[in-house]
């Protein structure tokens, strides 16, 4: 059974925001949002279909959803918490105008988008003369870091092949740990140039980019080697031991590795279950997450 609470919902002409919760295990059948949103997971987690496809979701990761995608959603064994944020069409529109990218469904897991997320709901709910100004401007500012995550192939062309070489190199050899100095020398550019033009073109530097690298291995070796133990997980994705591994995967994800596994076995459960029994359609209700 469905169980759902609006904290607080202000009215702010153009969004709408809302905090959720939903008791563990509840399940939405087939929906649709008339509006596009965004999503921020502040507990727990789901598992759901999204038009063909089948995605989860994990505490600090924020989604976000064109209008009129059909939908279904399973929650997790324990109560999830999530930031709803709707908007007008208008004001999607008008940012598409400016953005790429917008008409995609999509999870993300930038630390900066959940805080953005969490800096409007905080706005949203002071509600004073200064507020709409302000949830709009953050808002924007969402939109343009997916628009930035969305770099179709047109825009790719226009990275110098020599910057895309650098950018596979930090992934082949993530565990090994190349200096900015190695990888100046192999592209024959100078180390300050290399730092410029990777950020320029990826929007973080080459260490934050091979910090990323690192702990998406570790979340793919811990998701499908469940019984490895996070020490040889921490070794083979280039940290110097577990300690250091686990603070930086927090940094980076919002959580820690043992959480990251449980929640990806808890996902994995309800994914078998939304493939193999297809949820009941439910009444929408007034407010609806995900």
């Amino acid at each position: 059974m469905l169980c759902q609470k609006t904290l607080m919902k202000p009215s702010i002409e153009l969004v709408t925001a809302s905090k959720v919760q939903f008791k563990p295990n509840t399940a939405l059948g087939n929906h649709v949002h008339n509006k596009p949103y965004f999503c921020a997971i502040l507990k727990g987690g789901y598992a759901g279909k999204y038009g063909s496809k089948y995605q989860e979701g994990h505490p600090a990761e924020t989604v976000f959803r064109p209008a009129g995608e059909m939908h279904r959603v399973r929650f997790h064994s324990v109560e999830t918490h999530i930031l709803v944020i709707e908007f007008t069409l208008s004001l999607l529109q008008h940012a598409s105008e400016h953005c790429q990218g917008l008409h995609v469904s999509s999870n993300f897991r930038i630390g900066k988008l959940t805080w953005l997320a969490k800096r409007l709901w905080a706005e949203y709910r002071l509600g004073d003369c200064s507020s709409r100004l302000s949830v709009e401007g953050l808002l924007l500012e969402m939109l343009v870091l997916v628009s930035r995550e969305y770099v179709p192939a047109v825009e790719r062309a226009r990275i110098p092949p020599w910057l895309l070489r650098v950018r596979e190199q930090i992934e082949g050899t993530c565990a090994q740990g190349l200096s900015v100095g190695a990888l100046a020398e192999t592209a024959d550019v100078h180390p300050v140039y290399l730092v410029t033009a990777f950020k320029r073109a990826f929007h973080s530097t080459p260490g934050e980019f091979q910090r990323l690298v690192r702990i998406r291995k570790a979340e793919a070796l811990i998701s499908e080697r469940p019984t490895m133990p996070l020490s040889e997980v921490a070794l083979a994705t280039g940290f110097f031991d577990q300690s250091h591994f686990s603070r930086v995967f927090k940094h980076v994800t919002g959580f820690t590795p043992n959480k990251f596994r449980q929640d990806r076995h808890s996902s994995q459960q309800l994914l078998n279950d939304l493939v193999l029994h297809k949820t009941p359609e439910m009444p929408r209700p007034e407010v609806q997450g995900l």
